[in-house]
């Protein structure tokens, strides 16, 4: 980038006024919207009904099984693949959003995928996976809700975010 020698102070901040605007701008644009958090809530939440359906199923082979593949490829791999590009499409942005901001959503969600899957498979409480997914269903949401808030700050100061389809 060439600099103008005929540019003056007031040009020079001009210009930096209009770089943070448009950063200030494209923050707000940033936030996902409702459907985006609940989706990803929901993928998480299906991992742990899938698994469920699984643990201490009676019969090889039965409907269940079917059912928990169904959610755990739902879940893992295809939901979060069109949620992602449908978010990109929706915000006209690409931005890294999962690189920092999910070390206590990891250590809370696997936390309770552990205690859900000792209680099904090993005590014996029935539905305890569903149930441990509702409280990961909750954690993705609220953290989803931060991730916004780290993407907001991380736009604002320049960093990570770029415009495009």
């Amino acid at each position: 980038m060439e600099s103008d020698p005929r540019a003056t102070p007031d040009d020079a901040r001009a210009a930096l006024r209009e770089l943070t605007d448009t950063r200030r701008r494209l923050a707000e644009r940033i936030t996902s919207p409702w459907w985006y958090r609940l989706g990803a809530a929901a993928c998480t939440a299906s991992l742990f009904l899938g698994v469920g359906l699984l643990v201490g199923r009676p019969d090889a082979g039965s409907s269940a099984e079917s059912a928990s593949t169904l959610l755990i490829v739902f879940g893992a791999i295809l939901a979060p693949m069109a949620l992602l590009a449908a978010l990109r499409r929706s915000t006209g942005i690409s931005i890294e959003r999962y690189g920092e901001g999910l070390g206590t959503w990891y250590a809370v969600v696997f936390g309770l995928f552990a205690l859900g899957f000792a209680l099904q498979a090993f005590a014996g409480v029935p539905f305890a996976l569903p149930v441990a997914g509702v409280g990961a269903f909750v954690a993705t949401v609220l953290t989803e809700r931060r991730i916004d808030d780290l993407l907001r700050r991380r736009v604002r100061e320049g960093r990570g975010a770029q415009a495009g389809a």
